[in-house]
């Protein structure tokens, strides 16, 4: 069985192989060093709607986010969550507790601390 760092890892390497070259925001500037700031400022749910009015860099991180936080090996959110639209409408879904967002948070996160490291700059 892996541990949590490994599957972190693998989830973003993955992404960064499929998707890294096109995570890229205005002027050349990266958008995954954005994302962690913005999340800890204003709450991982204003980052998932924000990725709604940008381009799509930041829909394809939370594309991903979603992907990782549905994963079997961390579970967070239901196998059938795939994508930004259907995370945010389970993380603020009535059955969804506090709990649940604080740990789609710091999961999420930790991903970025990889996803950062691995999506390189084209």
């Amino acid at each position: 069985m892996q541990n949590l760092e490994q599957v972190r890892a693998r989830n973003a390497l993955q992404f960064a192989k499929s998707a890294g070259d096109r995570v890229v925001g205005e002027q050349g500037g990266e958008v995954i060093k954005k994302i962690s700031p913005t999340i800890i400022n204003h709450g991982l749910l204003a980052a998932i709607a924000y990725s709604f009015t940008e381009r799509e860099g930041w829909q394809l991180v939370f594309d991903a986010i979603a992907k990782h936080l549905s994963s079997p090996h961390i579970a967070i959110v239901p196998t059938q969550v795939n994508n930004r639209s259907e995370l945010i409408a389970y993380l603020i879904g009535p059955s969804t507790t506090s709990e649940i967002l604080k740990r789609a948070t710091t999961e999420t996160i930790a991903w970025l601390e990889y996803a950062r490291r691995f999506v390189i700059k084209p």
